[in-house]
């Protein structure tokens, strides 16, 4: 049986992640064995309770990579995960980096560099972005040109689970897996906590809308014809984790590692750009724009 251990207790991720891989036996062969968890205080019965039938609680990190076979970190707020990540890479471990990847360029760059160097494959991040119908979304972007494409979903520019890029690292990945990494130049405006975002790329705009009132991820083409999708959330966790148990069958991560740091540095740089921000009239926030990642 190949073992998987998990790094995290805070969240549902790790409660819904071990009842497919535990109850529901979606993945022959596989277990959701040990959690290692400092992010949040649990007693006993709340770990039992949030945890399906897992093998085992670790007391270090250390005891936890070593008794798993794979590791997926679901640590919040995201600046942890990359110091757990370099301990797994270290090991040699296939690895699997929950949402937000990373919350700044340097840390996803660090994990990728670490990965590469070691020959260890690393995945993660969005599992929203793994949906297979943005594989069908893509593929008809390749048919038709569409200058403009929108992607919405909730996010918080001040959450407490890590800021923006917390649940924005959704609307941002997809963007990655619809438009790729090569960005040009991004500009924001901001009406409270709701935020609008004109990523620009060579010969098409993606426009990221976030705000609190919605829990629907809606992707709309713009063109010739017009098109718009509403996506299943409930099969993101199936899709994402088929995609992970590929990587660690075949050693070969299913993103490309710039896709996971640029998605990063939009994020980095709309936030930057929050900050910065002067306000042009009432109720309104005009944001400067910001040239786009590394290629």
């Amino acid at each position: 049986m190949y073992k998987i251990g998990c790094i995290g207790h805070a969240g549902r991720h790790g409660e819904f992640l071990s009842r497919i891989f535990n109850q529901e036996k979606r993945f022959d062969g596989y277990r959701f064995s040990y959690v290692f968890g400092e992010d949040e205080e649990l007693t006993q019965a709340q770990k039992d309770e949030r945890f399906y039938q897992v093998d085992g609680y670790c007391s270090t990190v250390d005891e936890l990579i070593e008794r798993s076979d794979a590791v997926m970190i679901l640590t919040i707020p995201g600046e942890s995960h990359l110091p757990y990540a370099l301990k797994v890479i270290e090991a040699g471990k296939p690895v699997f980096v929950d949402k937000p990847f990373a919350t700044t360029y340097e840390d996803a760059v660090a994990m990728t560099e670490a990965a590469r160097a070691r020959g260890v494959p690393l995945f993660g991040g969005s599992t929203l972005r793994h949906l297979k119908k943005l594989d069908e979304i893509k593929e008809l972007m390749g048919r038709e040109y569409f200058p403009f494409i929108s992607i919405s979903y909730r996010a918080d520019p001040e959450s407490p689970l890590g800021l923006y890029h917390y649940y924005a690292s959704h609307v941002a990945e997809i963007c990655m897996a619809l438009c790729g990494p090569d960005y040009r130049e991004v500009t924001v405006s901001r009406n409270g906590k709701n935020l609008c975002s004109v990523v620009k790329y060579e010969n098409t705009s993606a426009v990221l809308m976030t705000t609190l009132d919605t829990k629907l991820v809606n992707v709309h083409l713009l063109g010739q014809n017009s098109y718009s999708f509403d996506l299943n959330q409930d099969e993101c966790y199936i899709d994402g984790t088929t995609k992970f148990i590929h990587m660690i069958e075949t050693g070969k991560p299913p993103v490309p590692y710039k896709e996971f740091c640029n998605s990063v540095k939009l994020l980095q740089d709309i936030t930057r750009k929050m900050s910065a921000a002067a306000w042009c009239f009432p109720g309104f926030q005009i944001i400067a724009s910001c040239k786009g990642g590394p290629t």
